[in-house]
């Protein structure tokens, strides 16, 4: 049986809305496990990590370009700068996902207004954000930086733009097939 979309969201208590919740708890709980996974890595561990992004990326490159030799040209001071672009991606992709799963949990209230949501969201990541530099600065070789912090929060922000969009989609999409079903029941209590 088919439940309305509000009905299901204004009954807290709903079975299903129940489950949603507690999988997306899961989900954002094993997320922030990963990133504190990858604070904890020490400086040595964190740079080979990138060196092999930074391979996997050449040779995509590579392949793509039909150049073999585009790696090599990859002097030393290109490559730490071309890694250093690829450890900021990495901390606003972290961070995008982030903010993805904590607006879909947030999106499961239909209490808390929009905005809410939105500055909950971006806080509760600028803060696990904050947190997740003072833990880095317990491992070796790496150290705290405000500016990482600064660009997680953009990463969680555009995550909460993306999740934004999504829900428009499917919202527009939802209430469509229910004006659809509405419009059919309609016609055929028309010709009865």
């Amino acid at each position: 049986m088919a439940y309305p979309l509000k009905k299901v969201l204004a009954n807290n208590t709903h079975k299903w809305l129940i489950a949603l919740r507690i999988v997306l708890i899961i989900i954002l709980l094993w997320w922030m496990s990963v990133i504190f996974n990858f604070s904890a890595q020490n400086g040595t561990q964190s740079t080979q990590a990138s060196d092999q992004v930074v391979e996997v990326f050449g040779d995509v490159i590579a392949k793509v370009t039909g150049n073999d030799h585009i790696k090599i040209k990859l002097t030393v001071t290109y490559r730490s700068q071309f890694e250093y672009g690829v450890r900021k991606l990495a901390h606003m992709f972290i961070y995008f996902i982030l903010a993805i799963t904590a607006m879909l949990l947030l999106f499961t209230f239909d209490r808390i207004p929009m905005l809410v949501r939105m500055l909950l969201s971006v806080f509760g990541c600028f803060l696990y954000a904050c947190t997740d530099e003072f833990h880095q600065s317990f491992s070796y070789g790496r150290g705290p930086s405000f500016r990482d912090v600064l660009i997680d929060t953009f990463g969680a922000s555009m995550g909460i733009f993306v999740a934004l969009i999504l829900f428009c989609i499917i919202y527009t999409i939802y209430h469509s097939y229910q004006a659809h079903k509405i419009k059919k029941y309609n016609a055929s209590i028309r010709e009865a």
